[in-house]
């Protein structure tokens, strides 16, 4: 898909849907395990004495991660910037209803590609399937090298993103129980880890964790249920529900422990 193809999808997605969490992702298990692996990472940094002040969302569609995630750290203030204006007025809308002022949480009409009215002056950028957006790797890479230099010294970049060589193990795993391989979205090209974490690394970036954290949920949804379906993914089944309490039970005592099956991935980097 071209750009303008990718944002008018979206643009479809912010009309039809609005507030709902379906604007942003047809699970909300998989949202579950999105909201916990961010939650921890911010633990993780303000554990380290790291001392954030100021939080950047790229991609923020209609606010749940902000949201979410400045009611449970009340020290950070945060701002969330989408593409797609009928996300931004969702999120507002949203914000409005939870009764946080503009003095925690800020919501704007930004690109990625662009962001030009972005400070570097965050202690913590991050983004939740937003780069994936992008339809090739130089513009990943463009947004991430822009996302980089917004950061203070010693800030921290977090991105929860789709990888081609996760997706690829998990259709191995269907192959191995005689199911078909499934394809991505035409409107996501996901990352490259052979590309994107040397990028990194070139700008800079201190790679310090990188988190399969969603492998037993993606099995259960993409895997095991399909098998025991006809095929169909079933997004509600019990088994989806139940993979998710152990998957987010485990994860907060062992990082990665089902292996590296999730269609995203947790990256974790400091910037040195």
């Amino acid at each position: 898909m071209k750009l303008e193809e990718i944002k008018g999808h979206w643009s479809d997605w912010a009309t039809t849907y609005g507030a709902s969490l379906r604007a942003t992702t047809k699970t909300s298990t998989a949202k579950a395990m999105e909201l916990d692996a961010f939650g921890r990472a911010f633990d993780r940094l303000i554990a380290a004495d790291a001392n954030p002040r100021k939080a950047l969302e790229i991609g923020c569609g209609n606010g749940f991660n902000c949201l979410y995630l400045a009611k449970r750290f009340p020290q950070l203030t945060f701002k969330g910037v989408d593409f797609i204006p009928e996300m931004v007025a969702a999120a507002n809308q949203a914000k409005a209803e939870e009764g946080l002022d503009d003095t925690r949480l800020q919501f704007a009409v930004d690109n990625v590609l662009e962001l030009a009215n972005i400070d570097p002056t965050y202690d913590i950028i991050f983004s939740d399937r937003c780069l994936i957006n992008l339809n090739t790797d130089e513009l990943q890479k463009q947004a991430i090298t822009s996302l980089c230099a917004r950061l203070n010294s010693g800030g921290s970049l977090l991105m929860i993103e789709n990888s081609q060589q996760t997706y690829a193990k998990q259709n191995s795993a269907r192959e191995v129980l005689g199911l078909p391989p499934r394809s991505t979205a035409e409107f996501n090209h996901f990352f490259n880890d052979d590309v994107i974490l040397p990028h990194l690394e070139s700008l800079g970036m201190e790679i310090l964790d990188v988190e399969d954290f969603i492998s037993l949920h993606d099995l259960m949804l993409y895997v095991f249920v399909p098998l025991l379906n006809e095929g169909e993914v079933d997004y509600e089944h019990p088994l989806v529900q139940a993979a998710t309490k152990l998957n987010i039970s485990v994860s907060n005592e062992q990082h990665g422990a089902f292996g590296s099956f999730g269609q995203n991935r947790l990256y974790f980097c400091k910037k040195i």
